[in-house]
Formats: C-alpha cells, structure tokens, sequence
C-alpha cells in the first residue's frame, strides 16, 4: 500500500468539535442543501479559483451530490463502476476516523487525524492509502498526491464552527 498525504490544515473548531462532526456521516447530507441553494452555489463559484472548477463541473458534482446516500457510517454514491462506499471502520475519540473504499474497483484507506491546536482550532491531517499495481499507479500517482490536501481543505472547511 502506497501512503500519501496532506500538508496540517486548520479548522476553526475545537478537536471535539470537529470530530463528533466527522464521526457521523450523516452530517454530510447538509451538501445536499448546500449544493441545491443557487446563493451557495454562487458563492462556491467565487470562491474556487476558476481553473479548477467551472459552472458546468460544479452542475456535475452537484448532479453526484444529489445521488449519495449518508449514513451514520458510510457515505455511498452511484459510479460509472456501480456502487462505492466509504466507510468508517474505526474511531478514536477526538483523534482519528479511518474510512475504507467498499465495493471500489481500487482498495483505499482514509485516516483522517485531528489535534488540538487553540483553545477554538484543531489542526487536521489526512493519508490516504491506496493498492494500486506498478502501470496503474504510475498513470494516476499525480493525481492521487493531489487527493490529500484536496481532501483535508475541503474538511477543514465543512468541520468548522459555522
């Protein structure tokens, strides 16, 4: 398994925060709303740097959004491939969810780490492991060292106090 992963980001939460609200994906379903609010959607387009996301990939994504399926545990979603999930599969209190790909053409664990860092922020950090043959890593390895520090930005962001 090859690890990769994400510079520490800040979430202006404290650590117990941001974990109840990691620990349960439920929380997740919020998206959902988000992406259906034309204000948020708006607001998400200013503020993502334009060569990263058009209007057209944000209508995809919310077309994807709208699909998943939260629950306390897993966050699903229709593929091109069928099926995938995420699931948790451990929890340390405060410290740490690891998430697992089920029903994924490619075997990845998540481990997402949360310390205090202030009296109303945690630091966060996130790896990602993922099982890949010699070819097919070498095709898509740009692109997966991108995944942690796209994965932990976005969280720091969603796991903070709003």
């Amino acid at each position: 398994m090859t690890k990769y992963t994400s510079e520490i980001y800040t979430v202006n939460a404290t650590q117990a925060q941001a974990y109840e609200r990691l620990a349960d994906l439920r929380r997740f379903e919020a998206l959902k709303a988000a992406f259906s609010d034309p204000e948020k959607m708006q607001y998400i387009l200013q503020n993502l740097p334009a060569d990263q996301v058009s209007p057209e990939k944000l209508a995809e994504i919310r077309e994807q959004v709208e699909k998943m399926q939260f629950t306390e545990d897993t966050i699903s979603a229709e593929t091109k491939v069928g099926p995938v999930s995420l699931a948790i599969v451990e929890r340390e209190p405060c410290k740490l969810v690891k998430l697992v790909t089920q029903n994924s053409p490619v075997n990845a664990t998540v481990w997402v780490q949360l310390v205090e860092k202030g009296t109303y922020q945690a630091a966060l950090k996130v790896t990602i492991g993922v099982e890949l043959n010699f070819f097919i890593r070498k095709m898509v390895e740009k692109h997966i060292k991108k995944a942690p520090d796209g994965l932990a930005q976005f969280l720091s962001q969603i796991l903070a106090v709003g």
